[in-house]
């Protein structure tokens, strides 16, 4: 096994890196990177962790990760492969929906044309009766209008004959106050989590709005151990091994700007922003290991 760490660091020595270098590109403790150097794969959190540090320490420094695994068989394989196949199988079950949503609405689409087209004569012929019907009403308006002109000459001298009547509580009534008008309040943009991109096991997401009350990032392992670490502002704030039902959270201002989340075990690792679920992105799926930035924009 400690052929593997001599060729691990030759590699990295190669490359001009140090351990501290490392650390920050692979989002490993440098003492789990120094224990691979040295093959002291017992320090590690288990197989499938000494497996994935390996493979990750070995990508970074330009050798083959998945080659290098296959070709020490003394590196100690997982007791399981259910990480691997229960993230499969998610991903597996996606799929169908968004091929299943996009057949219906091609399967539908001349439907929804012959609608529009039906809509669109009925209106037609809406506004040809309506302009018709407009025509009319003022020829029958300009007689009505010369009817009424020949009885108010016949009644004017009745109207005459009436009281008059004082219009000042008319006047009264109808004045009324302008109401004061209420200043105009911008809204405020509500909180949103929006995925910005995604590579690989990275994925960027752009957080805007004000913070609700409960201004916490929190990582809760389910089903199985997940190594993870929080870094805010560029300070680690929090780092652990979680076993099933464990999690860490961390508080936060409204002045922060940047958090990076670095998840050992996507498949049984959920994440919360302020109370809000944060779904991985599907180009990520596959990837074991999941590095989470959010930016936030207040």
């Amino acid at each position: 096994m400690n052929e593997v760490g001599e060729k691990l660091k030759e590699a990295r020595k190669a490359k001009g890196y140090t351990l501290d270098d490392l650390q920050q590109m692979t989002k490993i403790q440098k003492r789990y990177l120094i224990a691979v150097e040295e093959g002291k794969l017992d320090v590690l959190p288990g197989n499938f962790y000494a497996r994935a540090f390996i493979k990750q320490y070995a990508d970074t420094v330009g050798l083959d990760g998945e080659q290098l695994l296959k070709d020490h068989s003394d590196i100690p394989a997982p007791k399981s492969e259910e990480i691997t196949e229960q993230v499969r199988t998610t991903q597996t079950r996606t799929k169908p929906k968004e091929n299943g949503m996009m057949s219906t609405i091609q399967d539908s689409l001349p439907t929804i044309l012959i609608i529009l087209l039906v809509l669109g004569i009925a209106l037609a012929f809406y506004i040809a009766v309506s302009s018709n019907s407009g025509n009319n009403d003022s020829s029958g308006n300009q007689d009505e209008s010369a009817q009424n002109n020949v009885n108010v000459e016949s009644n004017e001298n009745a109207e005459n004959t009436q009281p008059e009547i004082s219009d000042e509580t008319d006047d009264e009534d109808t004045e009324e106050e302008p109401a004061d008008e209420e200043p105009t309040q911008e809204e405020e943009e509500p909180f949103a989590i929006t995925q910005e991109s995604s590579t690989g096991g990275t994925t960027t997401y752009i957080v805007s709005g004000p913070l609700p009350d409960d201004k916490s990032l929190t990582l809760n392992a389910e089903g199985g151990e997940s190594w993870v670490s929080i870094t805010v502002d560029g300070t680690t704030d929090n780092q652990a091994l979680l076993s099933g039902g464990e999690s860490i959270s961390t508080e936060l201002t409204e002045e922060v700007e940047t958090v990076a989340v670095v998840i050992g075990n996507a498949s049984v690792t959920t994440v919360q922003l302020s109370g809000e679920s944060v779904e991985y992105a599907p180009e990520s799926a596959n990837a074991v290991k999941q590095d989470l930035i959010f930016n936030f924009e207040q």
